[in-house]
């Protein structure tokens, strides 16, 4: 069906369906294959995207729910083309309580403006996207955003009080407290089961999100960084395992470890003279916030339990890089050091702290077996277990065929060192569909809450079109 076919009945909408408009959709930012959308709807309000849902369940046409576009793991790729449907213009903050420490917000809200928003209340939430400020927060939720408060509150999900959320049959769902008519959002946990995880992370796979319910948090009074480093991977990865056992991450705000390529890369291109066999095989670095004493203090106890570790201070890397990364408030991907190539393909997984030299060492082998690519690797370190990035620079136009092969056997070799794949099940279609249990279960999910298959098909990864495998999610 033609995208000005699609549109008849939907045109109290903005609707795209020129070619050149079309080609911003195609993609985010990741090495995911991109899609051939045939319609574009922006809608302003629930009402409007409940009109968009109806006629897509109406005439059986995918339909795929885009933020920011600042993803990397190609959730929002039309993969069964269809209908994108564009959250830029539902932007408003619905509602601020400070009284309960809530901001609810429409899923188009971009980070940069809610924490302006917040700034002159003292406040903001508990996880920022690294995606910069123009990711939106119905993004953040719908792929399971991990960035700045990490260390402090685990992932995006940890910071949800409650969703609003439209499902494939018009049903309008609010989870959490605000299920019960007239009391509001303020509590995630009350009601039986938690229905609000059913939705993050899941890319609207199982309903669109339009309205979401954050906990807010204090602003700090002051802010520094530290870097530590080690000699290698082990040690540093014994200092992350001790440093959470402790509870040492309460004024953490963001922390972060580089592997020795990485650490390298950026040394050398910042200060060309240094002298590669001095620096530290691993670099764990943390952004601190609270009240002055209390990240005096955390500060000190930081550098004493790396000492232990046989780590200390590495003020360098911090000056000419970690600090940036986090005053600057830039792109973590794309500051790693390495700008001759047009791209940069991440892979993400999920990881035990003790895993972390498993980690580095899968990392290792990929770059030994793609050499021809520049391979880094960097962990954010949540409240407990890490987060571990894989980052590949590539130039799109002459290796497109081969970085797709780099990433996905860099996914089997990081499922083999004990990793759990992150994000859109799309990128980690292969191995989702190994965990036989979890699979059948989102399978039964997907069938009840979207008989006709509409939403997002192919995100879960049980078998997206193209994959031959199974019946497109």
């Amino acid at each position: 069906m033609s995208g000005t076919a699609l549109g008849h009945g939907l045109e109290s909408l903005t609707l795209f369906t020129d070619p050149v408009d079309l080609l911003a959709y195609r993609r985010d930012c990741s090495v995911v294959a991109p899609g051939e959308p045939e319609l574009v709807a922006r809608p302003r309000d629930a009402e409007e995207v409940a009109a968009v849902i109806a006629r897509a369940g109406r005439d059986r046409v995918p339909l795929y729910v885009r933020g920011g576009g600042s993803m990397y793991a190609g959730g929002v790729n039309p993969h069964a083309g269809g209908i994108v449907l564009d959250m830029a213009a539902m932007d408003r903050i619905l509602e601020l309580d400070l009284a309960r420490g809530i901001v609810v917000v429409e899923p188009g809200v971009r980070f940069g403006a809610l924490l302006e928003a917040l700034a002159p209340h003292g406040q903001t939430v508990g996880i920022v996207p690294l995606t910069g400020p123009t990711a939106t927060v119905g993004g953040a939720v719908s792929a399971h955003a991990l960035g700045s408060g990490s260390p402090r509150h685990q992932s995006m999900g940890d910071c949800v009080a409650g969703l609003e959320v439209l499902l494939a049959d018009g049903t309008r769902l609010r989870t959490g407290s605000a299920a019960c008519a007239g009391a509001g959002f303020f509590q995630r946990y009350c009601i039986g089961p938690d229905l609000t995880g059913i939705f993050l992370g899941a890319d609207a796979s199982f309903g669109v999100v339009t309205a979401v319910a954050l906990w807010l948090v204090p602003l700090p009074a002051v802010r520094d960084t530290l870097t530590l480093g080690f000699a290698g991977t082990a040690a540093a990865g014994d200092f992350v395992t001790a440093v959470q056992g402790r509870e040492l991450t309460r004024n953490v705000w963001y922390a972060a470890g580089y592997e020795g390529g990485t650490v390298r890369a950026r040394m050398t291109q910042a200060e060309p003279a240094c002298d590669p066999a001095t620096l530290p095989g691993f670099c764990v670095c943390f952004d601190l916030g609270g009240d002055a004493d209390a990240v005096a203090a955390d500060r000190a106890r930081l550098l004493e339990l790396a000492a232990a570790h046989g780590g200390a201070e590495y003020a360098p890397f911090d000056a000419v890089y970690f600090r940036r990364l986090r005053y600057d408030e830039s792109y973590w991907y794309s500051f790693a050091g390495y700008f001759s190539r047009s791209r940069c393909a991440i892979l993400m997984s999920s990881l035990p702290s003790d895993r972390l030299a498993g980690f580095i060492a899968a990392v290792d082998a990929q770059r030994a077996q793609w050499s021809d690519f520049m391979w880094g690797a960097a962990v954010v370190v949540c409240r407990r277990g890490l987060h571990g990035g894989v980052l590949v620079f590539y130039d799109e136009r002459r290796e497109w065929e081969t970085i797709t092969k780099a990433v996905d056997g860099a996914a089997d070799a990081l499922v083999a060192a004990g990793c759990v794949p992150y994000k859109s099940g799309k990128q980690w279609a292969a191995q989702v569909r190994e965990m036989h249990a979890y699979s059948s279960v989102l399978e039964r999910l997907k069938r009840a809450l979207d008989p006709a298959g509409v939403l997002a098909p192919g995100n879960l990864g049980l078998g997206h079109p193209g994959s031959g495998t199974g019946s497109a999610d």
